[in-house]
C-alpha cells in the first residue's frame, strides 16, 4: 500500500511540475490573483507538500494531502458553479487516493504496533 501511495504520488507531482514549467508562463500571468486565485494555488500547494510530506510522516502528509484536495474542490466549485463538481472532483482524484492511501497505511502501521 505505501508503494502503491508514493508512486501514484510521484506521478501527479510530475505532472504538476511538467504544468507549472510548460504551462506556467502562460497560464500563471492570466490568473486572477484574487479572492479564489490565490487560495486555489495554495490548496493545490498544500497537497502537493502534503505528497512529499507523507514519504517520512505519513499521518501528517496524508491528512494535508486529503485537505489540500478538498480545499481545491471547494474553491474549484465556489468559483465555478457546482456544475463544475466532478471535473473537480476528477483533478483532485489522484491526491485524494494517494493521501488516504498514506493514512490507510499508517493505520495499518500503527494497529500492527499496538497489536504486539
Amino acid at each position: 500500500m505505501r508503494w502503491t501511495a508514493r508512486i501514484l504520488a510521484l506521478v501527479v507531482m510530475a505532472l504538476f511540475t511538467w504544468f507549472a514549467i510548460d504551462l506556467g508562463p502562460k497560464v500563471f500571468p492570466e490568473l486572477g490573483w484574487g479572492a479564489q486565485g490565490l487560495p486555489l494555488l495554495l490548496g493545490i500547494a498544500v497537497a502537493i507538500v502534503g505528497l512529499i510530506v507523507a514519504w517520512q510522516w505519513e499521518l501528517v502528509g496524508g491528512a494535508m494531502a486529503v485537505l489540500g484536495a478538498v480545499v481545491t474542490m471547494a474553491l474549484v466549485c465556489a468559483g465555478s458553479g457546482v456544475d463544475m463538481l466532478l471535473c473537480a472532483f476528477l483533478f483532485s482524484l489522484p491526491i485524494l487516493v494517494a493521501g488516504a492511501l498514506y493514512l490507510g497505511c499508517c493505520y495499518r502501521t500503527r494497529t500492527l504496533e499496538s497489536a504486539q
